[in-house]
């Protein structure tokens, strides 16, 4: 196998498929900017649920930083309580997560180039049409950019602050905050850390006609919000960018997109770790299938629709739902799921990553026994 796997990006998507490709006896080399593939990792949110971490085949134990086991929804006057009786999600440090896939795809043979960002034309110049490119490179991606990958269409911007000393009720339970006269098109949230430290953060739609600093600093000034952060320390604020549609096209000829690039993220949370993480053990079998078989790598498109694309529709079908929703309909929406059972059920089968596996079990099953 003498063809080379160029992989643009570091991430999660990028280690996990490194880590992959070594394992099968394929030669690869990841390139990041980061001069610690740690850096900047605080941006992002990291709550992952326990049945998507197992479908990745990573040791993240060492990185988890709280257990969840549900989440309180709000709307404005109106709120739902989801809880299960066991752990559903964990909160994974970010950072140490990226360190433990980095030395997992160090100790299988990955060659790792930090401190390295590549222009569009060095991308252009790894192409000598027998080695492959992958681009892992995130929502706003060179290499999709380089190659003329058709452009995604939606963007979420974020906004997210960490603070210690806070007042927490209970730190197993994150919350979700709607309320589209801030926070349009998606949603607010806290996340626990501890029973005193707490990350809290909103998102708001790519087109709307102020910052997310801007929404999060109203955010923070209501009620619910002010209470758990009276008298807490804020240690540290980020902002950053998460896709919400996929690219109609992520293979063209020897370059192939995977992760964020690739727009396989959940556009009801803007989480990407599951999806990209999973969409990249498909590429690994995809790349090695062409290598050793000639198979057409245009299998990796097929693949990994046929396994993610109806959960990944779900999700924007929900996302769109809510995202147009006045206040009011949101706490009409909020108390009729209550009076049906809904919160019953999410907490019995909900399921963070795989709506359809939901949606199966109400029509075969309904809500009760």
């Amino acid at each position: 196998m003498n063809k080379t796997v160029h992989i643009i990006g570091g991430g999660s998507a990028g280690l996990i498929l490194g880590k992959e490709l070594s394992l099968m006896g394929i030669k690869n080399i990841i390139y990041d900017s980061k001069r610690k593939i740690s850096d900047n990792s605080a941006k992002a949110s990291g709550v992952l649920s326990k049945s998507g971490l197992g479908a990745l085949g990573i040791d993240y134990k060492d990185a988890i930083v709280n257990e969840l086991i549900g989440a309180d929804i709000y709307g404005r006057s109106e709120s739902m309580r989801v809880k299960s009786n066991s752990t559903m999600a964990y909160v994974l440090d970010r950072g140490r997560l990226a360190e433990l896939l980095y030395e997992n795809a160090i100790a299988s043979g990955s060659e790792i180039i930090l401190g390295k960002r590549l222009s569009k034309t060095e991308i252009l110049s790894l192409n000598n049409g027998s080695d492959i490119i992958v681009g892992a490179d995130g929502a706003i991606s060179n290499v999709a950019s380089a190659y003329k990958f058709p452009e995604i269409k939606h963007y979420v911007l974020t906004y997210k602050a960490e603070y210690s000393n806070a007042n927490i009720l209970d730190k197993n339970m994150v919350s979700l905050h709607f309320n589209n006269s801030i926070l349009k098109s998606f949603f607010g949230w806290t996340i626990p850390y501890s029973k005193s430290s707490i990350e809290v953060g909103i998102g708001i739609f790519s087109n709307n006609k102020t910052s997310s600093k801007n929404a999060f600093a109203k955010f923070i000034a209501t009620e619910r919000i002010k209470d758990i952060l009276k008298g807490s320390k804020l240690n540290g604020a980020y902002a950053s960018v998460i896709p919400l549609s996929t690219r109609r096209k992520t293979v063209n000829g020897n370059v192939l997109l995977v992760g964020d690039a690739a727009g396989q993220v959940k556009a009801t949370t803007g989480g990407g770790i599951i999806f990209g993480g999973i969409c990249a053990r498909i590429a690994a079998k995809s790349i090695y299938e062409h290598i050793k078989y000639s198979m057409p790598l245009s299998n990796y498109e097929y693949e990994w629709r046929k396994i993610n694309g109806r959960d990944l529709t779900m999700h924007r079908f929900f996302h769109k739902y809510y995202s147009i929703l006045g206040n009011t309909t949101m706490d009409i929406n909020i108390k009729m799921a209550k009076a049906l059972g809904f919160d019953g059920f999410f907490s019995k089968y909900g399921d963070m990553d795989r709506p359809t596996k939901m949606l199966k079990r109400f029509f075969l099953r309904g809500f009760s026994e």
